[in-house]
């Protein structure tokens, strides 16, 4: 029943005349969308399929928003130049193949500025990131209950079903997120022995990363690369120098395989206890235009966010149409700010 009222109430408070007066009332913010994993036949691994994404930029198209880059979006709050006022941004994090080549492509096909922020280490093809390794244990593990020990933590996991397993995966990840990072390889190799299989030096192929060829083939089309660390460790768990090294590598990577990155960071996990002010202060001494997190929310006026360049807010691309058309309009924004 709340979906069908959704349904019928979204696009009438999307229309036109309502809008208008809403704005008039709430105002309305910049969203920067992100993008994980698209849905890709044979991989079990979630994300929005082809389609989906189509239909998001042809309404976005239709109904008269304007396509921006995350770089514009910061120059000109930081320049004081005026964005158009129905701007909407998008990012896609993290590097996998799917991404490259099949995501990608749409947002060039919608003449859609993309920044594309990738894990250095997953391209470099020197490891494959530790919360890949936790999903693929789960969905590889041929028991139906595993226990594991944690140092002091003991975990008691069921991966009896679906439902069960994607629970497992979600707690798990959060689970090693507040964990020492630079003890992850212990922790990985301690839940893959509690599930009974062994994981594989080279990521299998639903993990298989984009190469640096067809980053550069991008690149020349248009779309914007950016550093997402070297090994998507999260930065708050680890020490300075270890913390720096994610960033600065990551960029000096960068600046060695293409031809023009974005010095813009996109923080691991990105929730707001996964940096603070240390990192932000490594960012500003390497002179990064700016960071974005995963935390939700809106890009306000100068005034409003001139402190906030370094903790960009971005919205999750929902998986149906009610939900993008509601996170692209008034609604959402007064939701969150008021």
């Amino acid at each position: 029943m709340k979906e069908l009222l959704k349904k019928i109430l979204v696009p009438a408070l999307t229309s036109s005349p309502v809008s208008a007066l809403a704005e008039s009332i709430f105002g309305r913010g910049i969203p920067v969308f992100m993008i994980h994993r698209m849905a890709v036949e044979g991989q079990s691994n979630s994300g929005i399929s082809s389609d989906h994404l189509r239909r998001c930029l042809r309404y976005l198209t239709v109904n008269g928003y304007t396509f921006v880059s995350l770089e514009e979006i910061i120059l000109s709050l930081k320049n004081e130049i005026a964005l158009p006022e129905k701007a909407v941004a998008f990012t896609m994090d993290d590097g996998f193949f799917e991404q490259g080549s099949v995501a990608a492509p749409i947002f060039l096909e919608f003449n859609c500025p993309l920044t594309f922020f990738v894990i250095t280490g997953l391209l470099d093809k020197s490891l494959w990131t530790w919360d890949a390794k936790v999903s693929w244990i789960i969905d590889n593990s041929k028991k139906n209950y595993i226990t594991v020990n944690f140092g002091d933590e003991k975990l008691n996991i069921a991966l009896g079903n679906k439902k069960s397993c994607t629970l497992a995966r979600e707690n798990i990840r959060n689970f090693i997120k507040e964990m020492d990072a630079e003890d992850l390889p212990r922790l990985i190799n301690r839940l893959a022995e509690a599930a009974g299989v062994a994981v594989p030096e080279e990521p299998p192929s639903c993990y298989r990363p984009l190469d640096w060829d067809m980053a550069r083939e991008l690149e020349s089309r248009g779309v914007q690369f950016a550093p997402h660390s070297k090994t998507h460790r999260i930065l708050s768990k680890l020490s300075r120098q270890s913390a720096e090294e994610e960033i600065i590598d990551s960029w000096e990577t960068l600046e060695r395989e293409l031809s023009d990155p974005l010095k813009i960071f996109c923080y691991p996990t990105g929730r707001a206890l996964d940096f603070g002010p240390r990192e932000i202060e490594i960012l500003k001494k390497e002179n990064f235009l700016g960071a974005v997190s995963t935390m939700p929310g809106y890009v306000e006026s100068r005034e409003s966010f001139d402190n906030n360049f370094y903790r960009i807010p971005r919205l999750v691309v929902p998986d149906n149409m009610v939900d993008f058309i509601q996170y692209c309009s008034w609604i959402e924004y007064a939701k969150i700010f008021r």
